[in-house]
């Protein structure tokens, strides 16, 4: 998937970034910010793709949340633990989840929708929303930038076949060191 995706992104650049992240959006930024690294295309226009197009797939999900309300949620069981853990949150700490849930590793896709449905001011979520978003698609960019320049060293004294493993790997640790710390953070707040 990730050579499909460095594919796409190589032939149609921050586009590719932008559709992306409606679906996975840290493994789009991070192969734009390679791409960009490369030469392809430029650093400021993943960054701009990936906060517009993140920005449009929260606030669709949010309307939609609004739209359909509480009993599509309850419709979904699979969605209750996640329902609930976000509701708690905001209880505690209120507009900082609403800035925050896109670093919330499996709640961010959840969080619009259940926002929506509480009936949270769509003036107040996307201006919460997007700064949560510039701040989502900076943290991200960044950690891209250093895996992107350490990748690249490593690139050029492997071969074809090793370049492969050796990129999946080290896109795996990052993202795993992501979700270790943003679990952690989760763990440190209960």
């Amino acid at each position: 998937m990730i050579e499909t995706l460095q594919g796409l992104i190589a032939d149609f650049g921050a586009f590719a970034v932008a559709i992306g992240c409606l679906f996975e959006g840290e493994t789009a930024i991070l192969l734009g910010v390679f791409g960009a690294h490369r030469g392809w295309f430029s650093l400021e226009s993943v960054m701009i793709a990936a906060a517009i197009a993140t920005i449009i797939g929260d606030n669709l999900c949010f309307h939609i949340g609004r739209r359909m309300g509480r009993p599509a949620l309850e419709r979904r069981p699979g969605w209750q633990p996640k329902i609930a853990r976000i509701e708690r949150l905001l209880e505690r700490y209120g507009a900082p989840v609403m800035i925050g849930f896109r670093f919330l590793y499996g709640l961010r896709y959840v969080t619009p929708f259940l926002l929506g449905s509480l009936g949270v001011s769509p003036l107040r979520f996307f201006v919460l929303a997007s700064i949560g978003t510039v701040l989502w698609v900076g943290t991200v960019t960044f950690i891209g930038v250093h895996l992107a320049g350490a990748l690249e060293h490593a690139l050029a004294h492997i071969h074809d076949a090793e370049q492969i493993l050796v990129a999946a790997v080290l896109v795996a640790a990052g993202l795993g060191i992501a979700i270790y710390w943003m679990r952690r953070s989760l763990t440190a707040q209960r």
